[in-house]
C-alpha cells in the first residue's frame, strides 16, 4: 500500500493500476484506493481525462464502489474504468466526496495506456528458427509486414534528421497528453505535439527537398521529461503521444513509395531514471523507485527489465558502465542476458515496421562486447529478410578519429563523424580560418591516416544536429547581415552535400534556423547549466514557446516554405549528388590554391569520362582568372556544363585553360565535356 496526502493506493498487485500501466482493450482497468477516515469520506471518486487516440476526448468523475473495509484507518474503494479502444489512454487522480458533499481531488495524477499491438514481455515476441545464415542458425520474429530490400545507393542519398515531437503536427488526430510526457507547447522541455503522422504528412515536402533517407528520433514510450525520445520506459511500444505502431508502418510505407529510406534511432545504453541505488540511500542492490512509493515513476517494460541487477549503479564511473549524465540507468550490456534482450528488441522493430536501418544512440557508452555480437546478429537477420545493406549507424561523439576507429571491431556500416565535424566546422570557425576547414573537408584532406572499418567515406557528415549550435548561427554571429551570412551558409552546404562522405542535414537547416546552445543560471543555486532550447526548435508554428532569453520560434520563413534560396539550393545539391556517382567514388585533386582565395578542384576517375571541375573563392574579394590550365594528364576538353553556383559566379573553357569569375565565398561546380575528336 502506498500512502500520500489523505489517500492510500494499492500499487503492487500485478493486474491493478498503477503497477500495470499498459492494458489490452479487452482487459479490465481496475483501481483500488483508500481515503483517510479523518476526512469523513462518503464515497470515493476518480477524476479522469480520456483520449481514445481517434480524436475523441472526455473528462469527468467516476464514483467508486465502497468495499466496506477499513485498512490502517483508511476507508477502501475500488472501480473499473470504462473500456476504450487500443491506442488510447487515461490520466486520472484519486478523489472523494466528504460527508458535507464537498468534492476533493488529489494533486497527483497517473496515466494508463491501452495497446493491443505492443508486447509487454519479450516472451510475447515469437522467435522461430529461420534457417542458417553465414553457417550459423538464425532465430527471430517473422516479419509482420512486407519487407523492402535495402537501397543500393546509400552514398548518393541526402539524409535528414528528425525529432518527431518538433517536426510536424498531424491535422487529423489530437494525441496530446497521451502517456507520461508532459504536453506544454510553451515549455521548451515539454512535448509540443509533433506526431509520426505529422512526418507522414510531410513526406512530399521532404521529397521535394531532395531527401532520400530520414533518421527518426526514438519512438519508445518515454518518461515525463523525454519529449525527444531518449528516456525510454517501454522498449516495445510506440509512445501514444507520437502515434501507434500502425502509424509508424504507414510512415515507412509512404516514405518507401517516395524512395525515402527510414532509419530509426534506438537506445541500447540506458532507460530512464528508475532506480534508487544504495549510494543514494536505497537498499543494497538498489530498488525501483516505483516500488518505494515514488509516484512520478513507473515500472519499465518489457517485464524482463524489472530487475535492478541488469543495470550498473553509480559506483561505476568509466565511460562505458556509468549512468549516462549521472541519472539514466545503464544496462549491463556485458551480460549475455541483457545482450539477448536488447538484440531481440531490435529485431522486433525491424519485423514490425520494415525500417531500413538503425542509428545507435550513445554508441561510445556501450562496450564492444555488446556491439560485436549485436551488429553481427542484426546483419544476419536483415540479410535473411532481404535487407542486405541494412544500415547500422553508430552515434559515437568522440572528438578524435582514434576514439571512433577503436570501435572498428564492431563493424558498424557507418559512424557519425564527430571528429571531422570538429575539425571542419567547430575548430576552423573558432580560429578565424573561416571556410578553410570546409574546403579541406570537400577536398578529402581531413580523412584520417588510419582506416575505419567501412571506410571514412561511409561515415555520416553533418554541419549541425540536435546537440550542436546551428551553422547559420555561427555565420550570423560573425556577419550580422542575414543576406551576407547566407552566402557562407550556401558555401558550407555545397561542401557538405557534394563532399566525400554521406551528407546529413538536421530539420530546420533548409529553413535557415539559427539557434545556439546556451547557458542559464539556476535561481535556487546559482549554478550555470547548459541548455539546448534553441537547437530543438519547432518546424511548425508555435509562438507560445519561450525561454528565459526570448521566443524559441523566430522564423525567417513560413513553416515548410519551398520557395526561398536555401531550400532551393539544397534541392539542387541533393539532385546533383544523386545523379553523379563520381561525387561518391571519384578522386579529389586540388589543382591550385591561390593567395587571392581561389581553389580549383577536380573530381575524376578512370571509370568516368567527364570529370567534375570545382572553383571556390575563399576570399573576401571577387576573383577573375583569365586562364587556369588543367593538366593534360586528365585529358582534353571541349566545353563545360555548369551545374551549380552558390552566390554568383561562373567559369568556361577558353583557349589555354579555364576562365573563372567568382564572387566572394562562392562555390561553383561543372562537368567537363571531353573532346571526342582528340585522343
Amino acid at each position: 500500500m502506498r500512502y500520500f496526502e489523505e489517500y492510500c493506493e494499492v500499487h503492487l498487485e500485478p493486474n491493478i493500476a498503477p503497477f500495470t500501466w499498459v492494458f489490452r482493450s479487452d482487459e479490465k482497468i481496475c483501481i483500488r484506493f483508500g481515503i483517510s477516515l479523518s476526512k469523513d469520506p462518503d464515497c470515493g471518486q476518480i477524476a479522469y481525462e480520456l483520449n481514445d487516440g481517434q480524436g475523441y476526448c472526455d473528462s469527468g468523475r467516476i464514483t467508486a464502489h465502497t468495499e466496506g473495509i477499513v485498512e490502517n484507518g483508511f476507508k477502501m474503494f475500488s472501480l473499473t474504468l470504462p473500456p476504450i479502444s487500443s491506442g488510447g489512454g487515461y490520466r486520472y487522480s484519486l478523489g472523494y466526496v466528504d460527508m458535507f458533499g464537498s468534492e476533493h481531488t488529489s494533486v497527483r495524477s497517473r496515466f494508463l495506456l491501452v495497446c493491443d499491438t505492443s508486447p509487454r514481455s519479450m516472451a510475447e515476441i515469437q522467435s522461430v528458427f529461420l534457417g542458417f545464415v553465414n553457417n550459423q542458425p538464425l532465430y527471430g520474429p517473422i516479419p509482420q509486414v512486407e519487407m523492402t530490400s535495402s537501397p543500393p545507393d546509400w552514398g548518393a542519398r541526402l539524409f535528414y534528421s528528425i525529432i518527431i515531437d518538433r517536426f510536424a503536427r498531424s491535422d487529423n488526430s489530437d494525441r496530446i497528453d497521451l502517456g507520461a510526457v508532459r504536453y506544454n507547447p510553451s515549455d521548451p522541455y515539454a512535448s509540443h505535439g509533433g506526431t509520426i503522422r505529422g512526418v507522414t504528412d510531410q513526406i512530399q515536402y521532404l521529397k521535394s527537398l531532395g531527401i532520400r533517407a530520414i533518421i527518426l528520433s526514438p519512438v519508445y514510450v518515454n518518461a515525463a521529461d523525454g519529449y525527444h525520445g531518449y528516456h525510454p520506459i517501454h522498449l516495445l511500444m510506440v509512445d501514444p503521444r507520437l502515434g501507434t505502431l500502425m502509424c509508424l508502418r504507414e510512415l515507412v510505407a509512404k516514405a518507401h513509395e517516395a524512395d525515402i529510406a527510414v532509419i530509426l534511432d534506438v537506445v541500447n545504453n540506458h532507460i530512464t531514471d528508475s532506480i534508487n541505488w544504495e549510494h543514494y540511500g536505497g537498499p543494497t542492490g538498489g530498488e525501483f523507485k516505483y516500488l518505494q512509493g515514488d509516484d512520478t515513476t513507473v515500472m519499465p517494460f518489457p517485464v524482463e527489465a524489472r530487475n535492478t541487477s541488469l543495470f550498473h549503479g553509480p559506483e561505476y564511473t568509466d565511460m562505458v558502465n556509468q549512468r549516462l549524465f549521472g541519472f539514466l540507468e545503464d544496462w549491463r550490456t556485458e551480460t549475455s542476458y541483457v545482450r539477448e534482450l536488447l538484440i531481440n528488441h531490435l529485431k522486433y522493430w525491424i519485423a514490425e515496421t520494415d525500417i531500413d536501418g538503425f542509428r545507435y544512440d550513445s554508441a561510445r557508452h556501450v562496450g564492444l562486447d555488446f556491439w560485436k555480437p549485436c551488429v553481427e546478429e542484426i546483419s544476419r537477420y536483415t540479410t535473411y529478410l532481404g535487407k542486405k545493406q541494412f544500415l547500422q549507424i553508430a552515434e559515437h561523439a568522440g572528438s578524435t578519429h582514434e576514439e571512433l576507429i577503436a570501435y572498428n571491431d564492431a563493424k558498424f556500416s557507418n559512424i557519425i563523424d564527430y571528429p571531422t565535424y570538429y575539425t571542419a566546422i567547430k575548430y576552423s570557425l573558432a580560429d578565424q580560418s573561416w571556410l578553410g576547414g570546409l574546403a579541406d573537408y570537400f577536398c578529402g584532406f581531413l580523412a584520417p591516416s588510419h582506416s575505419y572499418y567501412a571506410g571514412w567515406r561511409n561515415n555520416i557528415m553533418f554541419l549541425e544536429n540536435q546537440d550542436t549550435t546551428r551553422i547559420f548561427h555561427e555565420f550570423l554571429s560573425r556577419i550580422p547581415s542575414q543576406d551576407d551570412a547566407r552566402v557562407y551558409l550556401h558555401f558550407a552546404l555545397a561542401c557538405l552535400i557534394l563532399g566525400p562522405q554521406i551528407p546529413s542535414i538536421y530539420q530546420g537547416t533548409e529553413q535557415e534556423f539559427s539557434g545556439a546552445l546556451g547557458m542559464h543560471q539556476r535561481e535556487d543555486t546559482g549554478e550555470w547549466i547548459g541548455h539546448d532550447c534553441y537547437v530543438r526548435e519547432d518546424m511548425f508554428e508555435n509562438p507560445a514557446c519561450v525561454w528565459q532569453f526570448g521566443p524559441i520560434n523566430r522564423k525567417s520563413f513560413q513553416p515548410y516554405n519551398k520557395n526561398h534560396p536555401t531550400f532551393i539550393l539544397i534541392q539542387q545539391l541533393a539532385e546533383i549528388r544523386f545523379q553523379n556517382k563520381l561525387i561518391q567514388s571519384g578522386t579529389r585533386t586540388l589543382l591550385s590554391s591561390r593567395k587571392n582565395g581561389l581553389w580549383c578542384v577536380l573530381i575524376h576517375s578512370m571509370a568516368f569520362d567527364q570529370p567534375l571541375f570545382i572553383a571556390m573563392n575563399l576570399g573576401p574579394r571577387p576573383v577573375f582568372e583569365q586562364a587556369l590550365k588543367i593538366p593534360n594528364l586528365y585529358g582534353e576538353f571541349s566545353g563545360v556544363d555548369l551545374l551549380i553556383a552558390t552566390s554568383g559566379g561562373a567559369f568556361h573553357l577558353v583557349e589555354g585553360g579555364m576562365r573563372i569569375r567568382l564572387a566572394p565565398f562562392t562555390f561553383v561546380l561543372g562537368r567537363l565535356l571531353r573532346d571526342d575528336n582528340k585522343s
